[in-house]
């Protein structure tokens, strides 16, 4: 009996998950799609301030990249974010002091 209680409640536990899938899965597809319009926006904003000469150089070592990355894979730390770190505060001190 009780293994019979434990299956019939665990049904029905996974008939509820998957009655509020569809529902959760909607309203997740919604905020998606939602979302590939805002990001396409964006970037049209950012496509229209990057200078084109830049544009231009980013897409041939973009071809390079795509067409040498199987017999080479370094060559897709072009990919890498490079962005410098902003100093501490303990070196903005010791930089202070030294002056």
């Amino acid at each position: 009996h009780q293994k019979e209680c434990l299956d019939y409640q665990m049904n029905d536990s996974n008939f509820c998950k998957m009655i509020h899938m569809r529902r959760t899965l909607c309203q997740k597809y919604k905020l998606a799609r939602n979302g590939i319009s805002e990001s396409g926006k964006v970037f049209d904003r950012l496509d229209e301030a990057a200078p084109s000469h830049l544009k231009t150089e980013w897409l041939a070592r973009e071809r390079i990249a795509q067409s040498s990355r199987l017999n080479d894979p370094s060559v897709m730390d072009e990919y890498e974010i490079n962005i410098k770190k902003a100093p501490s505060k303990k070196e903005i001190e010791l930089r202070l002091l030294e002056e």
